[in-house]
């Protein structure tokens, strides 16, 4: 389950910033290549990686990096006296963030507990 999250997200990931990129939305240059970055990192981690433990570190730490950034983001006009920032990238990814973040933690995949007891 958390290998097709990873697919799942990857791929939307990297779409938004191809999007971006080829100026079919407003964004600077930056986000693009970072949202295409992570989207293949995540895509990676889906397609590729086999060893879930792995996909689950990675997914979860790149939930709370996209929620940090994202999160930064939003809230730094504030320190200007300007409104935040929300644009449907921004809350995407910080809803993306969020999610990977909980489906690391509490996706099934991989061993259970009980397995090692015998």
């Amino acid at each position: 389950m958390l290998r097709t999250y990873a697919k799942i997200v990857g791929i939307l990931l990297f779409f938004v910033g191809l999007v971006g990129f080829a100026n079919l939305i407003k964004t600077v240059l930056p986000t693009d290549l970072f949202h295409m970055a992570v989207g293949i990192l995540f895509t990676y981690l889906g397609f590729l990686q086999r060893d879930v433990e792995v996909v689950r570190k990675v997914v979860g730490g790149m939930g709370v990096l996209l929620l940090v950034v994202k999160g930064a983001v939003i809230l730094t006009p504030l320190l200007w006296g300007g409104a935040p920032l929300h644009g449907p990238i921004e809350i995407t990814c910080l809803v993306v963030g969020l999610l990977s973040v909980l489906a690391a933690r509490y996706s099934r995949d991989g061993a259970s507990p009980r397995q090692g007891i015998k």
